[in-house]
């Protein structure tokens, strides 16, 4: 009996090759050993991920995300609201390509091609499951983020990411450094505190992806990282494009790190202080722009970003779903994980083996 797929894509999204080009790769891809019949659900502005659940029933053997992030959060998104076990691949046609990246669909190198190894992959990918954030009531795989730097990742345009792709978020987190930063309440494990950040972030993963191949058993360890950003010189900007960028790791890095379950992060009506190269950055940005551009209003909200998309305002309540949904990982990658989960399993059990010798021991001397 033939296996059935469902490619879910966006048509209007613009990526990398022609829609019929990459349609036509991958029937013939998951036709090489096996007898697939292939599916296509093309989404519109209206479409949320509700409308796709009943669709996830047998025979439904695979589902593939083809799309950038915000596609893929999409059908990660459907799948969890449908608590499928149904394995989802990926075929990474977007700029950031955040979760493929990290789940080493696509190469950790910056000027990769995505599609170099995707097709290969989606007929040997391996099922892995891994969790879902989800920020009132909105699922996400990647990151949320609020603030000035968060901004950026929401800012170039389509039409901009087609052409310059990866360089139009470097123009966009550049302009973020003449903003003045913002006093954020943040509410976790208990504890609540104000911060002054140009960017709050919650991620389920260890990076952008792009300099370094990453452990993908942060993908599913049941956590997420409050990355607290607060940059304050040119040489703290630097830092941390090579922290989220290269995956660099550096204690001066102007970041801090909690891991948390969940989170309540709200934004304080009035603004933070710039620093004096900000105030410069500003200067610069008016000069160039021939009049003085006015700083953001003192609001109680500020959008969050979901995935690199826009997706409501403050406050953001953010939770993690510890193994939401099954995705497909490299084999490779698959092998490196099962490896270190041996690992800890026998250390585990080296443990347990080292505690029932203690307490023989015990037993013994008391006798």
């Amino acid at each position: 009996m033939p296996k059935h797929a469902l490619v879910i894509y966006n048509p209007t999204a613009k990526s990398q090759v022609q829609t019929e080009t990459w349609i036509g790769k991958i029937v013939e891809e998951l036709n090489k050993h096996d007898e697939y019949l292939v599916s296509f659900y093309p989404t519109t502005a209206d479409t949320g991920p509700q409308h796709l659940v009943p669709l996830f029933k047998p025979p439904l053997d695979l589902v593939i995300a083809a799309g950038g992030d915000g596609t893929i959060r999409f059908a990660l998104a459907a799948l969890a609201k449908a608590n499928s076990s149904i394995p989802c691949a990926i075929l990474p046609l977007g700029t950031g390509n955040v979760l493929a990246r990290n789940l080493g669909i696509v190469a950790e190198s910056i000027l990769a091609n995505p599609l170099e190894h995707a097709f290969d992959y989606l007929r040997n990918g391996r099922p892995m499951q891994i969790d879902m954030g989800m920020m009132n009531g909105e699922y996400f795989a990647g990151m949320a983020g609020v603030g000035p730097i968060s901004d950026a990742f929401m800012r170039p345009a389509r039409a901009l990411k087609t052409r310059f792709r990866l360089l139009a978020y470097v123009s966009a987190m550049l302009q973020t450094i003449a903003m003045p930063p913002r006093i954020f309440r943040i509410t976790t494990g208990g504890m609540s505190f104000k911060v002054k950040a140009s960017g709050v972030f919650l991620a389920n993963v260890e990076d952008l992806g792009m300099g370094k191949e990453n452990d993908m058993n942060v993908l599913c360890d049941g956590f997420l990282d409050l990355h607290i950003v607060d940059p304050v010189n040119f040489g703290d900007y630097v830092k941390l494009g090579f922290r989220f960028a290269g995956g660099s790791v550096d204690d001066n890095i102007p970041e801090c790190i909690l891991r948390v379950k969940e989170a309540v992060v709200e934004i304080v009506p009035r603004r933070g202080v710039r620093s004096e190269f900000q105030t410069t950055c500003n200067k610069i940005r008016n000069f160039l722009a021939g009049k003085k551009i006015a700083d953001p209003p003192r609001i109680a909200e500020l959008p969050t970003m979901l995935d690199g998309d826009e997706c409501g305002k403050t406050p953001m309540r953010v939770t993690i779903l510890p193994n939401a949904v099954t995705v497909l990982v490299p084999p490779e990658r698959a092998e490196v994980t099962r490896l270190k989960e041996y690992e800890g399993l026998s250390s585990l059990i080296q443990q347990h083996d080292v505690e029932v010798e203690k307490s023989q021991s015990r037993m013994r001397d008391a006798s």
